[in-house]
């Protein structure tokens, strides 16, 4: 299964050293030539409360079906879980987000994962032995997932409310070549390899584009015009 989504990857994604190198032992590689980053908590909501938790889930909810509209379709889904968490994890929570014998037959191993060192990733040197990781992966149709669970529980990370999770997920289709990843309450990506995979979402969702990124996210979509 690990095989086969990193043959996806390399093969949709390509590898474009040092950012988008689609290496699954490679940590933060994963991700498209083309990416929207959007704002999900806000600036005018006060980190800690359960208003802002609320917007960011309910946006980050909004953006996962919009950007995996058939419920019917397998998508990928990829987590890293390390074993140094930095909140209070609610323990168990991410794998009962899905059908208990679906995620049975999930590849869940142990394994190194290397970081950047500098520009280059750099495996099995002595200053970067890289750190253990649990990474799983399935494939699963979207209406199994109980995505919005997943949602509040990463825009919960870091706000002192359960459940919360601290593993990373992104969840890849591979009939639309789109990639869907949030990283806590702030925001989100959605990511593809062709502006047109996603210029759809770029103009329905454009005031939630975070501002200081606005620049070089509007250059895609420019640079390949309708």
């Amino acid at each position: 299964m690990k095989e086969e989504l990193q043959q996806y990857l390399y093969k949709a994604f390509g590898n474009y050293p040092p950012y988008a190198t689609n290496n699954i032992n490679l940590d933060y590689s994963i991700g498209g030539q083309v990416h929207i980053r959007f704002e999900l908590g806000g600036e005018l909501l006060k980190n800690g409360t359960r208003e802002r938790v609320a917007q960011a889930s309910q946006r980050a909810v909004t953006l996962f079906k919009e950007a995996f509209p058939e419920p019917e379709n397998k998508i990928w889904v990829l987590i890293y879980e390390y074993s140094g968490i930095l909140i209070n994890e609610t323990p168990n929570f991410l794998c009962q987000q899905f059908p208990a014998e679906v995620f049975a037959a999930f590849y869940n191993q142990v394994e190194r994962v290397y970081e950047c060192v500098g520009n280059v990733y750099e495996l099995g040197k002595e200053h970067n032995e890289g750190n253990n990781c649990k990474i799983i992966i399935g494939k699963v149709k979207v209406k199994d997932i109980k995505y919005q669970h997943i949602l509040e529980a990463i825009a919960n990370s870091e706000m002192g409310f359960e459940p919360a999770i601290d593993s990373r997920v992104y969840f890849i289709d591979p009939k639309t070549d789109r990639i869907f990843r949030m990283y806590d309450d702030r925001g989100c990506f959605v990511e593809s390899n062709s502006a047109d995979k996603i210029r759809e979402l770029y103009q329905r969702r454009n005031d939630w584009i975070i501002d200081y990124h606005r620049p070089e996210i509007d250059k895609y979509f420019q640079q390949f015009p309708c």
